[in-house]
């Protein structure tokens, strides 16, 4: 059965009662044109970065973004809203931050971050218990415990194992949402200095991407399990 807005209530409150959520999920959608975007979502009116947008919204707001809001260019190419900025992509950028110790190797870990190479105009976000959209994907931030719950949530009906990726760089942006809308996979990760010192990630919180597909059987196993 096919995912539809309104399974958005009750997914969130789902993830909110099974994972003990202090943060609201968030619906997070990519949109081409400004008709895409729902009546009522206005957009962002400052510039910052999207791991804050997304605590923003987890806290409560509801916004679209363009590349002109998103202050961490980083993560906004990495997201397909503008094109890499050469000194992040040759590694120049993080090898400065004294991040790694060449340039070779912070480009070694810059072509491996997940990309969504598909061009996007803009970003809708909102806590996914009002977004009137489909989410592309759903990103929970969430304890290490509950991120275990999701982990088993997924094998309970899919087998194998999860295998999640992240190099402790941009975490909000690539690998909760450019990781699973690219692989149609989960993905966790640790955060990373940005989110953290920006965003108000805390020292107890890991963040899980969920791309749509996965959400319908996540809420089966939470049924089961």
């Amino acid at each position: 059965m096919d995912y539809i807005v309104e399974d958005n209530v009750k997914t969130a409150e789902v993830l909110k009662e099974k994972l003990n959520l202090t943060r609201l999920p968030v619906a997070i959608k990519f949109f081409n044109d400004e008709s895409e975007i729902p009546e009522g979502v206005e957009k962002i009116d400052e510039t910052i970065r999207h791991c804050e947008m997304v605590t923003k919204a987890a806290d409560g707001a509801m916004f679209y973004s363009t590349a002109a809001e998103q202050k961490c260019k980083g993560g906004s190419s990495a997201m397909g809203l503008e094109p890499l900025p050469p000194k992040i992509a040759t590694g120049e950028f993080y090898y400065k931050l004294g991040r790694f110790d060449s340039v070779e190797t912070a480009k070694s870990v810059i072509d491996n971050i997940p990309r969504k190479d598909e061009q996007s105009l803009g970003i809708i976000y909102a806590p996914l218990e009002k977004a009137d959209f489909i989410p592309d994907v759903v990103v929970v931030i969430t304890l290490p415990k509950f991120g275990m719950f999701i982990t088993q949530g997924i094998v309970y009906n899919q087998g194998g194992k999860v295998e999640y990726s992240c190099a402790g760089i941009q975490s909000l942006c690539a690998d909760a949402v450019s990781a699973p809308y690219v692989t149609n996979k989960a993905n966790a990760t640790l955060a990373c200095n940005g989110s953290r010192g920006y965003a108000g990630i805390v020292d107890e919180e890991i963040i899980i991407g969920l791309p749509l597909d996965s959400i319908k059987p996540l809420m089966e196993a939470f049924e089961n399990i």
